[in-house]
């Protein structure tokens, strides 16, 4: 079984996501983030396969790579 593969059928493109990054800042632990779910990779190199988003982050319109398991979906109305 791939990396993330049980969290493909949970997100779609268009999906408003957060995850969340260690942070350089000695004040705070880690760094969240809000994008949106542009694409959806399934990356296989013939050693551990990755399922994958790409993602465009909202504030500073980056964007990240981040693994599906790592991703929480935001609720939106």
């Amino acid at each position: 079984m791939s990396l993330g593969k049980s969290f493909l059928n949970y997100f779609k493109i268009g999906n408003y996501v957060t995850w969340r990054r260690l942070s350089s800042d000695e004040d705070q632990y880690y760094d969240e983030f809000y994008g949106i779910i542009v694409e959806i990779i399934e990356y296989a190199d013939g050693v551990r396969p990755v399922c994958y988003a790409r993602i465009l982050e909202n504030k500073s319109g980056e964007t990240f790579y981040v693994v599906l398991s790592c991703l929480t979906k935001v609720e939106t109305n």
